[in-house]
C-alpha cells in the first residue's frame, strides 16, 4: 500500500468506524455558564449617627424638644424681630433632651443627611438654631447662653424712678392719635408701681401671704416644664386652646396671678376684668379693666442678643415666679371701689387684656431699644383680650383680626396627684400665632372650670417601601408594583419620655395584574402594655379597630394589596413604663407576600431575611442570587434591586414619576437620573437621588 493509499485509509477510518459503519456524531459541548455575581450593595438609605446635643448653658427648666433637619427650618421675616418656621421644611428626626438639656444617642438618619440643622422653639431657648456636619458617624452641637439679662440679676426689675399710679401716661384707652377712644380708662386700683421700671409695689409677699396663692418651688418647676412642652416659638398654638372661654370660678375663691415668662422684647401692659355669663361684655367699651402689670417684660427674651438688643437696664417690670393677688370690686361699673374684697364669687368669669407696647408708649426712655428701628416705628395699635370680640388692632399684619377674636390661649395641666393648674398666655401682635409673649398661671388650683388639657407632644419619621412583584424573575425595575408610605409616630409624656408608638402603612400601586398581600414583622425591645390594630379606608377620616392575621411577631395586614389601595394599616403600641430613649423604640419590616400552598412567596428589601413561612426554594432561581448560607437575601446581579426602602421621604416624591400610569415599565433611573450613580457607587454618591 502506497503512502497515499495509507493516508486515505487512515482518513477514512476517522470518518467511519473500523467496521465500515457511520459513527455517532460527537456532540458539541455547551459553554460553561458564567456564575451570576450578586451585587453586594444593600441599597440602604439609612445611616446610624451618634448625635450629641447640649442646651445646658441655657436655663431651660427641664427637657428640650428639638428637631433635626437637612435644610434651615427658619424663615427670616423682613423688618421684624422674630423669625418663623418654614412649614415646607420637615424634620428627619425629633426627640427630647434629658432634664439637664443634654442629649446623646445613636439614631437613624437618611444617608443623604450630611449637614444637619438642629432647631428648637422651646420657650426658654427661643427659636434656636445650630448646625453640624456628620463626621465619622457622629455629629455634635453645643448651645451658648442666649440670655443677656441673667448677668444683671442684681438689678433686674428695678429702676431709678419713684412710686406712681399715673396711668394716664400709658394712654391705655386711645389709639395712637390720642383722639379715638377704644376702651375705658384703665383703673390703677391695686396700688402703685415704679415709674421707671413699672415694677408693682403690690406683689405678693410669700413670707406672709396665704400659701394657696403662690406656687411652691417644686410646682414652679412643674409649670416651667409644662411651658417648655406646650409652647413652640414661631409655631402656631393649638386652636382649641385659643378658642377656650374665659376662666370660670366654680366656687367662691381668692385669685392670684403668677408670671411664668415673657417671650417678647416688647414692654406691654396687662390688665384684668370680670363678668358673669348673663352680663357678658360685647364690645371693648363694656369692660372695666384693672391694671395688673404696667410692664410685663421679664428681661429674659431668649433672642435679645441675636437680635441686637442694646440694654435691659430699667426696662424689667417683673421677675418670673412673682405674683399679684387680684381684687373683686362689686361696684366697679359705677367707678366705685367700695366693697372691695379678695374673694371672687362663684360664677364669675375672669378675662385679661394685654396692651401691646403699653409701657413703651408713656413717652420716656424706659422701654427696650432694638437696632431694628424700622419695625418698632410701626407702633402697632393693638389690644389683646382673652374674650372673643374684645380685642382691637388697627394693624392688618400677617394674621389680621378684624372681628377682635381672643388673642389669649387658655388651658390646664393636671398633675399626677390630681391638681389642675390653670394657664393663660398671650399673642401680642398679628405677626405670628405662637401665643408665647406672656404666660402666667392662676391660683388656687382646682377652683376653675375645666379647660382643654395640654396635649402630649408627638413627632414622626417617614419613609417609602417599593417592591417589584415579579421576583424571582427579572422585572422591569420601575419599582412601582407595590409602594408603601410608612410613618412612625412617637408620643411623649410631660417628662419627654416615649409612652406610645404608632406605625402607619398606606398602600399605593401602579397598574399590575398580580395580587399580592402586605405584611410586616414587628420587632420590640420593650414589651408594650398593649398593641391595638386599626385600619382606615381610603378617603376615611376615622380609623376603625381591625384584627390582622398574626403569626408570632408577623402581622398580615391584607392579602389583597391591589384591592385595598389607599388603605392605611395601623399598629398602636402603648407602654406602662416609658421608654428610656429613642434607642428603645420598636421597628417594623414590611414585605409583600402571596400564599402558595402551605408556604409563602415573599419579597423583602435586600439583605433582609424572610419569615419562617417563606418557601426558600425560590432562592437562586430566575434572576435571584440569594444565598442564605452567606446571609444574602433578595439580591441579584446588576444595579437594580427587587425592592428598597427610602428613608426620610414620603410618597409625594413619586406622584409625578413612577406613580403615573404612562410611566409603567420604565426603569427607575429614567425618572431619577442619579439613581445609577448612587447604585454603582454603592451608596457613596448622589445619596439624595430620590429627592432630585
Amino acid at each position: 500500500m502506497t503512502l497515499a493509499v495509507l493516508g486515505t485509509a487512515l482518513l477514512t477510518s476517522c470518518v467511519k468506524g473500523f467496521d465500515g459503519t457511520e459513527p455517532e456524531p460527537t456532540p458539541t459541548p455547551e459553554p460553561t455558564p458564567t456564575a451570576k455575581v450578586p451585587n453586594s450593595f444593600d441599597f440602604s438609605t439609612v445611616q446610624k449617627v451618634k448625635l450629641n446635643v447640649d442646651y445646658s448653658a441655657i436655663k431651660t427648666y427641664g427637657s428640650v424638644f428639638f428637631g433635626v433637619y437637612t435644610q434651615n427650618p427658619f424663615v427670616t421675616v423682613e423688618d421684624a424681630p422674630d423669625d418663623s418656621w418654614n412649614e415646607s421644611v420637615t424634620p428627619i428626626f425629633e426627640d427630647y433632651t434629658d432634664a439637664n438639656g443634654k442629649y446623646s444617642a445613636t439614631i437613624e438618619l437618611p444617608t443623604y443627611a450630611q449637614h444637619l440643622y438642629i432647631a428648637t422653639g422651646n420657650f426658654f431657648t427661643g427659636m434656636h438654631l445650630m448646625e453640624a456636619d456628620v463626621q465619622n458617624g457622629a455629629a455634635s452641637v453645643v448651645a451658648e447662653n442666649v440670655n443677656v439679662a441673667s448677668t444683671r440679676a442684681a438689678t433686674r426689675a428695678e429702676g431709678p424712678g419713684v412710686s406712681t399710679d399715673d396711668i394716664a401716661k400709658l394712654k391705655m384707652e386711645f389709639k395712637t392719635d390720642g383722639k379715638t377712644r377704644i376702651y375705658q380708662d384703665w383703673k390703677n386700683w391695686l396700688g402703685t408701681w415704679n415709674s421707671a421700671s413699672g415694677r408693682p409695689d403690690y406683689l405678693i409677699d410669700k413670707s406672709t401671704a396665704n400659701k394657696n396663692l403662690f406656687f411652691s418651688d417644686a410646682e414652679m418647676q412643674d409649670l416651667y416644664s409644662v411651658v417648655g412642652k406646650a409652647f413652640t416659638s414661631g409655631s402656631a398654638m393649638n386652636k382649641e386652646y385659643c378658642s377656650s372661654p374665659d376662666l370660670l370660678l366654680e366656687q367662691d375663691s381668692e385669685v392670684s396671678f403668677t408670671v411664668l415668662g415673657s417671650g417678647t422684647c416688647w414692654n406691654s401692659s396687662l390688665g384684668y376684668y370680670y363678668y358673669t355669663d348673663d352680663n357678658k361684655p360685647t364690645k371693648p367699651m363694656d369692660i372695666n379693666i384693672i391694671m395688673v402689670f404696667p410692664n410685663t417684660q421679664d428681661g429674659n427674651w431668649p433672642r435679645a442678643k441675636e437680635k441686637g438688643l442694646e440694654t435691659y437696664n430699667g426696662n424689667i417690670g417683673v421677675n418670673r415666679g412673682e405674683a399679684v393677688q387680684l381684687m373683686y370690686y362689686p361696684n366697679i361699673a359705677n367707678d366705685d371701689k367700695s366693697g372691695a374684697t379678695k374673694v371672687f364669687p362663684k360664677g364669675t368669669r375672669i378675662g385679661f387684656i394685654l396692651r401691646t407696647q403699653g409701657w413703651a408708649k408713656q413717652g420716656n426712655d424706659y422701654s427696650i431699644k432694638c437696632k431694628n428701628e424700622n419695625y418698632y416705628n410701626k407702633k402697632y395699635n393693638t389690644w389683646c383680650a382673652t374674650t372673643d370680640g374684645l380685642s382691637y388692632s388697627s394693624d392688618t399684619g400677617k394674621f389680621p383680626n378684624p372681628n377682635g377674636e381672643s388673642r389669649g390661649a387658655k388651658f390646664s395641666y393636671k398633675t399626677s396627684d390630681g391638681q389642675t393648674f390653670t394657664i393663660v398666655s398671650f399673642e401680642d401682635a398679628l405677626d405670628d400665632q405662637d401665643f408665647d409673649d406672656l404666660i402666667f398661671a392662676l391660683k388656687p388650683v382646682n377652683v376653675f372650670a375645666a379647660l382643654p388639657e395640654i396635649e402630649n407632644k408627638k413627632s414622626s419619621t417617614n419613609g417609602v417601601y417599593a417592591f417589584e412583584d415579579l421576583w424571582p424573575s427579572a422585572g422591569d425595575y420601575d419599582l412601582n408594583d407595590a409602594l408603601v408610605n410608612a410613618k412612625h409616630e412617637k408620643e411623649f409624656n410631660e417628662s419627654g419620655k416615649i409612652i406610645k408608638e404608632t406605625f402607619y402603612l398606606t398602600t399605593y400601586q401602579n397598574y399590575v395584574e398580580l395580587t399580592s398581600g402586605l405584611a410586616l414583622t414587628l420587632e420590640t425591645k420593650t414589651a408594650p402594655k398593649s398593641i391595638v390594630m386599626k385600619k382606615m379606608a381610603k378617603g376615611a377620616t376615622v380609623a376603625e379597630e381591625a384584627s390582622f392575621t398574626k403569626d408570632g411577631n408577623v402581622y398580615y395586614l391584607t392579602s389583597d394589596f391591589k384591592g385595598e389601595l389607599g388603605t392605611t394599616y395601623i399598629l398602636e403600641l402603648s407602654y406602662d413604663t416609658p421608654l428610656g430613649s429613642s434607642a428603645d423604640m420598636a421597628s417594623i419590616k414590611p414585605f409583600i407576600y402571596r400564599v402558595v400552598g402551605d408556604k409563602n412567596w415573599e419579597v423583602h428589601i435586600p439583605m433582609e431575611a424572610p419569615t419562617a413561612k417563606m418557601n426558600t426554594s425560590y432562592f437562586g432561581t430566575g434572576d435571584d442570587c440569594s444565598d442564605p448560607s452567606k446571609g444574602l437575601y433578595f439580591v441579584r446581579e446588576g444595579n437594580y434591586p427587587f425592592a428598597f426602602y427610602l428613608h426620610g421621604v414620603n410618597i409625594s416624591v413619586f406622584e409625578n414619576t413612577i406613580l403615573k400610569r404612562e410611566n409603567e415599565s420604565k426603569r427607575i433611573d429614567e425618572f431619577f437620573p442619579d439613581f445609577l450613580e448612587w447604585s454603582t457607587s454603592k451608596g457613596t454618591k448622589k445619596q439624595d437621588w430620590y429627592l432630585r
